[in-house]
């Protein structure tokens, strides 16, 4: 998922849930959650247990060298999908995998459009573009990684119907 829009809409559901009797967190650790969600938050998922031990991993604050990791580890994945911008690419890979053909339905995000209207983040956009700086690089590489990994997915589709894979296969993410 594009990483401003997804930070944004991460402190758009805490601030929507901390009005709720569904939010029973501890206030600091509401406050970490949002702060974590606001800043690089893949490329920490990417790289936290590479760099943090159990009980630091929510301090860790991402740098340029977990940046570089994180697109390795993308790399090294299978293949990435991204469940909402080409059902064609999403229906070749889930059919590679053994999935049949019928299992990629159109994305609907039951809270889309649910508080746009009334909420704006307290923040400009440029400054959750800047800082999620690192994961918006991370992104870039994992759009390249699945334009090519789609193009081959499509044309291995083509060329022959029969799914490869009975299994799921381990390294599979989805961003």
């Amino acid at each position: 998922r594009e990483p401003v829009e997804r930070a944004i809409s991460h402190e758009l559901h805490l601030d929507a849930l901390k009005d709720t009797d569904h939010h029973d967190l501890p206030q600091r650790l509401f406050e970490s959650r949002l702060a974590m969600g606001r800043m690089n938050y893949m490329t920490w998922a990417l790289t936290a247990d590479l760099f943090a031990d159990n009980l630091d991993k929510a301090s860790l604050v991402p740098g340029r060298m977990h940046a570089e990791v994180a697109m390795d580890t993308l790399s090294r994945f299978d293949f990435i999908m991204e469940l909402s911008e080409d059902e064609e690419c999403d229906a070749a890979v889930l059919h590679f995998m053994g999935l049949g053909d019928d299992v990629v339905e159109p994305r609907m995000n039951a809270d889309f459009g649910k508080f746009e209207a009334k909420w704006h983040p307290p923040q400009p956009r440029s400054v959750y573009e800047e800082w999620n700086n690192l994961d918006r690089e991370v992104f870039a590489y994992a759009k390249r990684l699945i334009e090519v990994d789609c193009e081959f997915f499509k044309r291995l589709r083509k060329a022959n119907s029969k799914p490869r894979y009975h299994h799921m296969p381990k390294n599979l993410a989805g961003i």
